[in-house]
C-alpha cells in the first residue's frame, strides 16, 4: 500500500494555517501602523527653538504698540477690529487658524481694512473645533495669539500677552 503524500492530508494544512494567518496579520498591522502615523509636529527641534525666540520678540512688539482688538468669526466671515494701540500702518492682516491636534484642518485668511476701520475676510467653508489663532500684519512685524473654539459665540477680545 502506497502512503498518500503529505499535502493531500488534512492535518499538515491545519497546522500550517494558524501560523500563516498570524504572519499575514502582522504584516498588515505593521504596514497600517507605518503608513498612518501621527503628524510630526516638529522635525527639527533646534530650529524650532531658535524660531520661538524670534516669535517672542514679535509678541513683545505687539505689547510695545499696545495693540488690542476684538475677533469675530461668524459662519464664513472673519472680522477683526482694533480697540487700542497704534495700527495706523496696518492695511491688511493675516489670520492663521491652527487646529490643536490635526494639521489638515489648519487654514489662513487675509483680512483687508474697510471704511469702518474693521478688517474683514471670507472663509471657504465654516469650520469647527479648537483652534489657536495668530493675527499678524502682512509684513510679519508683530503677532498676537488667542485660543478659540469654533463655531464662535460672540466677540473674543485679543490682547498681545503671550498665552
Amino acid at each position: 500500500m502506497n502512503p498518500t503524500p503529505w499535502y493531500k492530508n488534512f492535518w499538515p494544512w491545519f497546522l500550517i494555517f494558524f501560523p500563516l494567518v498570524t504572519i499575514i496579520a502582522c504584516v498588515l498591522l505593521v504596514t497600517l501602523a507605518v503608513g498612518n502615523g501621527p503628524d510630526m509636529v516638529v522635525d527639527d527641534y533646534y530650529k524650532k527653538g531658535k524660531a520661538i525666540n524670534l516669535e517672542l520678540s514679535k509678541f513683545n512688539k505687539a505689547k510695545a504698540l499696545y495693540l488690542h482688538g476684538d475677533l469675530t468669526v461668524a459662519e464664513q466671515r472673519v472680522a477683526f477690529k482694533f480697540s487700542k494701540g497704534d495700527y495706523s500702518k496696518v492695511h491688511a492682516l493675516k489670520v492663521s487658524f491652527y487646529h490643536r491636534t490635526i494639521e489638515k484642518y489648519d487654514f489662513s485668511v487675509t483680512l483687508t481694512k474697510n471704511a469702518n476701520e474693521e478688517f474683514t475676510g471670507l472663509l471657504d467653508e465654516p469650520h469647527q473645533g479648537a483652534f489657536t489663532v495668530f493675527i499678524e500684519p502682512m509684513d510679519g512685524s508683530w503677532k498676537m495669539k488667542e485660543k478659540i473654539q469654533l463655531p464662535l459665540q460672540g466677540v473674543v477680545p485679543i490682547s498681545p500677552e503671550y498665552k
